[in-house]
């Protein structure tokens, strides 16, 4: 029996962090969700996730500042960035932090699914 991929979706607006929920959720994966990088942060040193999905812009914290605790804290898990609020530095900085992935806003249902199923192949390889 396959492993459940455990996924924390990062968005500030409720909606949108539902709406990855809903277009990822299956039977081999288990989807929760935060509001910020600071409530994303105290959910990661709780539980183990495979997949940190973020938004850049968020109050409190945001996506890069997220990304940075989580590489300090050798977070071993994937992370894609997805967001609407990308410039060509902030993606240059994601780069240098080792994202597996940043992904502009709107995308579809199927190349979101794409994105992550792709990365469990890679986690399933040991990549």
């Amino acid at each position: 029996m396959k492993k459940k991929t455990r996924i924390l979706a990062v968005d500030d607006e409720p909606v949108i962090g539902e709406s990855i929920a809903c277009l990822l959720e299956g039977p081999n994966r288990k989807i929760a969700v935060a509001a910020n990088g600071q409530d994303a942060l105290a959910m990661v040193t709780r539980q183990k996730f495979d997949v940190v999905i973020t938004d850049h812009r968020m109050p409190r914290s945001g996506g890069l500042e997220l990304v940075r605790k989580l590489r300090r804290q050798n977070y071993q898990g994937k992370i894609v960035v997805l967001s609407g609020h990308l410039s060509g530095d902030n993606i240059g900085v994601y780069e240098e932090l080792d994202v597996d992935e940043v992904v502009g806003k709107p995308i579809n249902s199927q190349d979101l699914n794409r994105i992550i199923e792709n990365l469990e192949e890679d986690m399933e390889l040991g990549l």
